[in-house]
C-alpha cells in the first residue's frame, strides 16, 4: 500500500516545473490512506510538509474533508445540533469570549457543538480549558455530547472522539514543528453536519480559501473570518470581514472597527473574569464589544438578517442574558 501512496507524494512534490496539485479525488484517496494508516511514518510526513510548504488548494481541501468525513461515526453524524464551531486555535491575549456569544446562542434556541484540539506545550488558552467554570465540562462520549446537546443546548467534544487519527496529525506538531493541513480541516469539519458551520482562521487570505472551500458543500451555510488569535471571534479594533457562504456563493461583510482601541492583555487569563462580566459583577470593554460582535456576525449566519439588525438583536440578547446562572446553564 505504501508504494501506492508514493504516487501522490510525486505528484506534489516534483517541484514548481514538474510537479501540480492534487484534483479532489487524488486527495480525498490520499487523505484516507494517510488517516487510515496505510502509509510509513515517512511517507505521511513528508506528504504533510510538502503540503504545508506550497500551501493546499480548495480542491485539494475538499478532497481531504471528504476523506475525514468518511471515517467520522454515524452517532456522531446525528448529534442534534444546529451549529457547528471549530475551537482549534486558543487564547494568548485574550480570554475565549466568543463563548459567551455561543451561549447567548444556545438560549435563543440554537444547539451549540463545539470541537477542537490542544497542542502541547503551546501556551494557549484553549476553550476547552475554561468551559468547565462556565458550565459546561466537556463531553468525554459521544452519548454524553448528545446529553449534552438535549439538556443544554451545547457541547464540546474533543477531536480525539470526533476522529482521532486527525487529533494524531494534529500533534504531530510536536514532531515537526510546524503546523500542518490538520488544523485548516478540524476547522472545516463539521462533523455534525449541522446547518451551519462557523470558522475563525488567523493568516490573511485564510479566510477567502476557507470560503472557496465552503462552495464545494452546499448541504449547510457556513461562515469564516478573521478572528482575535485565530477563534471565531471578533475583534472590534479592527475591521473583520465575514465570508458568509450559502447554495455554493458566498458574500462579503466588513463589520468596520471601532475608532477607540482597548485590548490591552489580560494580566491573568482566567474564567473567573468572563464570569463577572456575565454576572454585570466587572466592566470589560474588550469583551462587552467582542460579544456583542460575534453574536452580530452569528446571527447574521443563522437568522440570515443584515448586520444592523442583527447588532440590535446580539445587543438585546447579551443586555437580558441571565447573569444568575452560569452562561450554560
Amino acid at each position: 500500500m505504501s508504494d501506492i501512496f508514493s504516487q501522490y507524494i510525486k505528484i506534489i512534490g516534483k517541484g514548481q516545473k514538474g510537479g501540480r496539485s492534487l484534483t479532489r479525488d487524488e486527495a480525498y484517496a490520499a487523505m484516507k490512506m494517510v488517516l487510515a494508516g496505510k502509509v510509513t511514518g515517512e511517507q505521511r510526513g513528508a506528504f504533510l510538509m510538502l503540503l504545508r510548504t506550497r500551501e493546499e488548494t480548495p480542491d485539494e481541501i475538499a478532497g481531504f474533508l471528504d476523506a475525514c468525513r468518511e471515517l467520522i461515526t454515524p452517532a456522531v453524524k446525528h448529534l442534534p445540533a444546529a451549529i457547528d464551531v471549530g475551537c482549534y486555535a486558543g487564547k494568548r491575549r485574550q480570554l475565549p469570549w466568543y463563548l459567551l456569544s455561543l451561549a447567548c446562542l444556545c438560549k435563543a434556541g440554537y444547539p451549540v457543538f463545539m470541537h477542537g484540539a490542544h497542542e502541547p506545550g503551546s501556551g494557549r488558552l484553549y476553550a476547552s480549558y475554561v468551559l468547565e467554570a462556565l458550565g459546561l465540562p466537556t463531553a468525554k462520549s459521544v452519548s454524553a455530547a448528545s446529553a449534552q446537546l438535549q439538556k443544554q443546548q451545547a457541547t464540546y467534544l474533543d477531536l480525539s472522539y470526533v476522529l482521532k487519527p486527525l487529533d494524531d496529525i494534529i500533534k504531530l506538531r510536536e514532531v515537526f514543528g510546524l503546523r500542518s493541513c490538520a488544523n485548516t480541516l478540524g476547522r472545516l469539519l463539521n462533523p455534525t453536519l449541522s446547518k451551519y458551520s462557523v470558522q475563525g482562521v488567523f493568516h490573511t487570505g485564510l479566510d477567502t480559501k476557507h470560503a472557496r472551500v465552503n462552495e464545494a458543500f452546499t448541504s449547510y451555510d457556513s461562515l469564516c473570518f478573521r478572528g482575535d488569535g485565530g477563534d471565531p471571534e471578533v475583534n472590534r479594533e479592527r475591521d473583520t470581514v465575514l465570508h458568509i457562504t450559502r447554495a455554493g456563493a458566498t458574500e462579503a461583510t466588513t463589520l468596520v472597527a471601532h475608532d477607540d482601541r482597548w485590548a490591552l492583555k489580560e494580566r491573568h487569563m482566567s474564567a473567573q473574569t468572563m464570569l463577572s462580566v456575565w454576572a454585570k459583577k466587572q466592566a470589560h470593554r474588550y469583551a462587552e464589544q467582542s460579544v456583542v460582535g460575534t453574536l452580530t456576525a452569528l446571527l447574521m449566519l443563522c437568522e440570515s438578517i443584515e448586520e444592523d439588525a442583527a447588532r440590535e438583536q446580539a445587543q438585546t440578547l447579551w443586555q437580558h442574558r441571565d447573569s444568575r446562572m452560569l452562561p450554560f446553564q
